[in-house]
Order: C-alpha cells, then structure tokens, then sequence
C-alpha cells in the first residue's frame, strides 16, 4: 500500500482532471444533515465534499440500480465514485458474492464493477444511527477500495490498494507528494477517536458475541412483538445495500427490464397454485435478519449487516436494527 499526501486545493485540481475522463460522482449536501451523490463538473466542484458519514442513498445503486434494462445492457462510459464509506465497501462484499462468486456470474453487475474506481474516505463523524463499530465493522476503509483518504490537516492522507488507484495517482503525480509521518500519526489517532465515538453512540445496546446463533431460533411469539408495528413499506429492504432481490420483466421485442423486489412482500415468496411458506408478516420479517445475519454468515463468512443504519432512518414505525438484535441476544 503506497501512502501519499495531496493538500485541498491540490485535491480540488485533481478532481477537475477527472471529470474530462470519466463520469465523476462525489457527494453533496442533501438538507442540513444528509450527503447524496451528484455528478460533477467544473461548475459544482466547489460545493463537493467527501462527507463525514455515509449518503442517503447507498451506491448500491450504482451497480445494482432499483430499475434497469439487462438485455440488451450497455457497458457505459467509466467513472469514478468519490466519498464512499467503509460500510459501504463492505456491503459490496455481498453483491459480489452473490453476483460474481457462484458458478455463473452477472454479466451487467460485472461489467459496472469493472468499469468503476472506488475513491473512499474515513469517516469524521458518525449519524445517530451508525453501529459499525459494534458489529464487526471500522469507520474507515481497511479494504476493497482503489484509493483511500485520511482526513488531516490542510489535506489528506492518501493510500492505494489496486493498479486502477495507483494509475490514478502517477497520472497526476505533480499534485501528491510523500506523506509526512506526522500526517499518518494524526490521521490514525482520528480512526481511534471515530472506533471509540461509534461504541460510545452505541452503548446502550448489547448484541450477543455470536449474533447469527441468537437470531437462528424461531422464537415465533418474539417474531410477533418485534413485528408488530412494522408496516411492511419495504423501506428497509430498497435502502439496504446488501437487498439484492429483483424481479424480471419482459419487453417489446426481447427486451428485459430488472426491477428491486423485496422478501417484505406478502407476494414475494408466494408460488403456482397460491401457496406461501411465509404468509404471515412476522415469518418475513424474520426472514429479513436471517438472511441479513444467519445466512449470509453461514454462506459467505461475514454479516450481510455492517451498521449503516439506513434502516433505522426511513422506518416510518421507528423500529430500530440495534434494538431488535439486543432483545434476540437477550
């Protein structure tokens, strides 16, 4: 991992030298607190930022838009998205898995991670809602990004992990320099500070050391009073960037649309004939943390869970992701 040093200003030009080349998105204020991704240009450079937690909106969308046309598919111009956050790099690792790790592979879903540059940052600060660090999780990228960068004084830390990140940088040498050891040693100690605040935040919740065991058992009766407000919206499942269930729809002329669908849906799991193995909205909403901290842990190794709390902002019912899962620990 090769460790640089880029100031603000310097940092403003080496985005303007993208946006030429690739379709850049970085992020924006949306209102007083919230961060959504916009494209940019010369004229919007100013007003981009690199947030200080997560968007709205996760960059699943990115790859895994909530409505696309897969065949025929385009394989679109590059770009380059700025000011993604360690949650979620990490929610990636489940769309990979599912998209590209079996025995055949997405080829619209490849095509998209291929042709973009993931260009992360540390977490600064954290939402309400942010439990990373409770569950297995960093406020910063340790992972899975082209380059990386550590908020410090007057610029940025900057580290890369892949070709596509260091090609990046040696094309835009003049603007980066070696970073001093000081600049590391701040930019560390302000990860420590950000592990820390999230725990604090999050004090209150206890979650079993081996989480998938306390959600495994059935506990319908449990499953009944967690559920019971929710509303079934689906608004935690289209927010969730590690959802990735979608319906086929068919167009003129061979055509084929995909479109999100969610296992939220009374509809979603229903087979020929009427049946439904899951008809009750309790026996979905369990289903939800089963695939979310049961099977994809079975599957895969890790939780398809990494405390970004999105679920817990859109809920209109208030049912809270973090409260759930200490009453199931309990």
């Amino acid at each position: 991992m090769e460790i640089k040093y880029i100031n603000t200003k310097n940092w403003q030009n080496f985005l303007l030298n993208q946006v030429e080349k690739y379709d850049v998105y970085s992020l924006f204020m949306q209102g007083d607190k919230d961060y959504h991704y916009q494209k940019l240009n010369a004229e919007n450079l100013n007003d981009s930022l690199l947030g200080s937690y997560r968007s709205s909106v996760p960059i699943k969308s990115f790859f895994f838009p909530p409505s696309e046309k897969i065949v025929p598919f385009d394989t679109k111009k590059q770009k380059i998205i700025v000011g993604v956050k360690a949650c979620e790099i990490a929610h990636l690792m489940t769309l990979d898995n599912m998209f590209l790790g079996g025995e055949y592979t997405d080829p619209v879903y490849e095509a998209s991670r291929k042709n973009t540059i993931l260009i992360s940052a540390d977490c600064t600060s954290a939402k309400y809602c942010c439990f990373c660090s409770k569950i297995e999780g960093f406020p910063y990228p340790t992972f899975g990004f082209d380059i990386n960068l550590r908020t410090v004084k007057n610029g940025y830390v900057v580290e890369t992990l892949t070709e596509k990140g260091n090609d990046l940088i040696k094309n835009n040498s003049n603007l980066f320099q070696i970073s001093i050891q000081d600049y590391v040693k701040e930019s560390e100690e302000k990860r420590k500070q950000m592990f820390e605040l999230v725990l604090e935040n999050n004090k209150d919740y206890k979650f079993a050391k081996k989480l998938n065991e306390a959600v495994k058992p059935f506990k319908m009766d449990l499953w009944k009073e967690i559920a019971k407000e929710c509303v079934e919206c689906g608004g935690c499942r289209f927010i969730c960037s590690t959802c990735y269930c979608f319906l086929i729809s068919e167009l003129k002329d061979f055509e084929k649309n995909r479109i999100w669908d969610t296992c939220q849906f009374k509809g979603y799991s229903r087979v020929a004939g009427g049946g439904n193995p899951r008809h009750t909205k309790h026996s979905r909403y369990r289903n939800f943390y089963s695939c979310k901290i049961n099977y994809r842990y079975e599957n895969f190794g890790f939780y398809a869970c990494t405390g970004c709390g999105r679920c817990i902002d859109v809920c209109p019912a208030e049912i809270d992701i973090r409260k759930v899962l200490t009453l199931l620990s309990e």
